[in-house]
C-alpha cells in the first residue's frame, strides 16, 4: 500500500486531474482502514502513524508533483520531531504530547521568539570564538613555560658541564 501511494501524482501536473482524485480518495479509504484495524487491535497510534492518517493524504492532494520526492525528508524531520517530544514529555500521553508539541511550535514559529532564538544562538558563537581564542593564548602559554624551562634547565646543564670543564683543567694543571 505504501509504495502505491507515493507514486500519485509523480508528474507535474495539476492536482486538480480526476485521476488524482480519485487515487487519492482511494489511498484515503486504504489508510483509514489500515488504522481502523491498528486501533482495534489494540496497537498504539504513534506520532508517525498519526502523521500518516491525517496528513498524508492531504499532502498528496495539495503538493503539486506528488510527495514522492519529498515523503523521505518530511518522514526523517517528522520523527526527530516525534523523538524529540518523546523526550520531553515522555509520561505523559500522546494526546498530551501533541498539545505540549503544538503550543511550543507556535511559540517557536512567533517571529519575536525567532529574533529572540536567532540572537541567543549569535551570542553563543561569539563565546565559542572567544574560549576557543582563550584556549590558544592559554595553549601558547604553556609552550611558552615548557621552552623556557627547557632553556633554564640547558642554562644550568651548560654551567655545570663548564664548571666541570673548569674543575677538569684545574686538575690537569696541578698534575703536569
Amino acid at each position: 500500500m505504501g509504495r502505491c501511494l507515493l507514486q500519485a501524482n509523480t508528474k507535474y501536473e495539476s492536482t486538480d486531474a480526476d485521476w488524482v482524485k480519485e487515487y487519492c480518495d482511494e489511498a484515503a479509504k486504504s489508510v483509514k482502514l489500515a488504522m481502523f484495524q491498528m486501533r482495534l487491535m489494540g496497537f498504539s497510534i504513534t506520532p508517525k502513524l498519526h502523521g500518516l492518517e491525517c496528513h498524508l493524504v492531504h499532502q498528496m492532494r495539495t503538493v503539486p508533483g506528488g510527495i514522492a520526492m519529498l515523503i523521505e525528508h518530511w518522514v526523517e524531520q517528522y520523527h526527530q520531531k516525534a523523538a524529540e517530544a518523546e523526550k520531553l514529555w515522555a509520561a505523559h500521553s500522546y494526546e498530551i504530547q501533541a498539545e505540549f508539541c503544538a503550543c511550543r511550535e507556535q511559540i517557536l514559529n512567533n517571529p519575536d521568539t525567532m529574533k529572540a532564538t536567532a540572537k541567543i544562538a549569535e551570542s553563543k558563537r561569539q563565546v565559542k570564538r572567544r574560549r576557543k581564542e582563550s584556549t590558544v593564548d592559554k595553549e601558547n602559554r604553556i609552550k611558552a613555560g615548557r621552552v623556557q624551562v627547557k632553556q633554564e634547565v640547558q642554562a644550568i646543564m651548560d654551567s655545570m658541564a663548564l664548571e666541570e670543564e673548569a674543575m677538569n683543567l684545574d686538575g690537569n694543571l696541578g698534575s703536569s
